[in-house]
């Protein structure tokens, strides 16, 4: 089989194309599943989550049933479970919530963000003994309807390809408040600030290794090229 000029152009454009692609996927939640929890009807109901990644970061881009400036008190977390080398724990995490993590033995990454007196978010790992952090690699941007956080992934021990299971939790200002809304399920998480909540069914995400997508593309096209 020969491959003309012009179709392997293609292919190497088709190929660099496939290495730097960073397509989103997009986990949708009930926009009914908040119990009777007062004024949480708003920035911590969650509507939906896309993630995306590059080289070096992750993102996650929730999508909230309010005005997150406006209505400024709601804090968003993220449980994660990733190859990492931190050790899982079920319960628990890094803000010391009442939030839990049963899925694929627990979680072993904790990302926990604000959106008050300017916003912040910080990156927490379990050491097996306890949580260790706040630590570099999560930052947050918001406007809108919208919160966007990004962590490094080196600091969820996703440095290379993969899949990690992961949930998305809001809570209240307080300390003690648990999860007024999670990603992963469409029923409530709680029904009273400080109700305890167990991720038992998390979500997932996969890194594809390098190239694997531009072999998809480069296969699809070269069985085009074989029915011409």
């Amino acid at each position: 089989m020969k491959i003309s000029a012009f179709a392997a152009t293609g292919l190497v454009a088709l190929i660099a194309g496939g290495l730097n692609a960073t397509p989103g996927v997009t986990y949708t939640d009930s926009a009914t599943d908040i119990g009777n929890v007062a004024d949480a009807n708003g920035t911590a109901n969650l509507l939906s989550c896309e993630v995306s990644h590059t080289a070096t970061d992750i993102q996650f881009s929730l999508t909230v049933n309010g005005n997150v400036p406006g209505t400024d008190w709601a804090k968003f977390m993220i449980g994660i479970s990733s190859p990492g080398s931190a050790p899982k724990t079920s319960s628990g995490n890094g803000w010391g919530r009442p939030i839990n993590f049963a899925s694929n033995g627990g979680m072993n990454y904790w990302v926990g963000s604000w959106v008050d007196w300017g916003g912040g978010a910080q990156a927490w790992s379990n050491s097996g003994t306890g949580w260790s952090g706040p630590g570099p690699g999560a930052s947050i941007a918001f406007s809108g309807s919208n919160v966007t956080l990004t962590v490094s992934r080196a600091a969820i021990g996703m440095s290379g390809d993969g899949t990690f299971l992961f949930d998305v939790y809001t809570s209240g200002g307080g300390g003690g408040d648990g999860a007024i809304d999670a990603l992963s399920t469409n029923s409530v998480s709680m029904a009273n600030w400080g109700d305890s909540f167990t991720t038992t069914n998390a979500l997932s995400y996969t890194i594809p290794a390098p190239g694997a997508v531009a072999l998809v593309a480069l296969a699809g096209m070269v069985a085009r090229r074989r029915k011409a």
